[in-house]
């Protein structure tokens, strides 16, 4: 059965108390919350203090999207596994990113490190899904890249990004190589390097990718649409319609 989830509201720079955001998932039938963890603030929801806390004390499921440089992926998951044993999540996205490293000296800590982290956080029952990125940020982009690391990390994951892709057989390949169990769902002009619109804002083609590479899937959706609430309930709608 398909969850439905979304990043954790931030309009214009403005971020939505989380006790505000557990009502809205309730309110309009999300089944969880997706959380931002970067290096620079832990965890991204608007609350000055007790952040792990209020997020458990809410009793609704919630999903860490940890962002990380592959150069600070091992310390912060040290930091990680204490936040998810207290809140009992058995799950962690990795979008990693390079701004140090570059090319293939990049790509093999990446692969060290996210071997790390699937070997400490299976002894925690948790499961670490790996998102690919975007050719902004140009590390496990390439199908071939995200080949290697798959047939290497056998437990490992897979996150697809389908506002990330560069075209729709960039998208089959991926498929191909590893199925995802959840998606990061937005539209995006194709011919433009990194946009996270409302679906239908751009041009990805989300009926035919729902009816025929992804006709089978059956995990978590997750929408990163960040314009207005308006534009992420009826993103949902759109995409409830092409897979319900």
């Amino acid at each position: 059965m398909i969850e439905f989830g979304f990043g954790a509201r931030q309009f214009g720079g403005f971020k939505i108390k989380y006790p505000e955001e557990v009502e809205f998932a309730k309110t309009n039938n999300f089944d969880f919350i997706q959380i931002w963890y970067d290096a620079k603030s832990g965890l991204e929801i608007n609350l000055s203090e007790n952040k792990e806390k209020t997020i458990k004390e809410s009793k609704f499921p919630s999903i860490i999207h940890a962002v990380l440089d592959v150069t600070e992926i091992e310390e912060h998951i040290r930091k990680l596994i204490p936040i998810l044993r207290y809140l009992g999540n058995k799950e962690l996205i990795i979008h990693p990113h390079s701004n140090i490293l570059k090319g293939n000296e990049a790509f093999l800590k990446l692969i060290n490190v996210i071997n790390f982290a699937v070997e400490e956080l299976s002894k925690e029952g948790i499961t670490v899904y790996l998102e690919n990125n975007s050719r902004l940020n140009p590390i496990f982009w390439t199908s071939v890249e995200i080949k290697k690391v798959f047939d290497q990390i056998l437990e490992l994951e897979f996150l697809l990004d389908i506002a990330h892709i560069d075209d729709t057989k960039h998208l089959e390949d991926m498929v191909a190589i590893k199925y995802p169990k959840i998606l990061h769902i937005a539209d995006r002009h194709l011919e433009v390097i990194h946009e996270h619109l409302p679906i239908g804002g751009g041009n990805i083609d989300f009926e035919y990718i729902f009816k025929n590479p992804l006709v089978k899937f059956d995990g978590k959706v997750i929408f990163e649409v960040t314009k207005s609430t308006k534009d992420l309930i009826e993103s949902k709608n759109k995409i409830y319609e092409l897979v319900r």
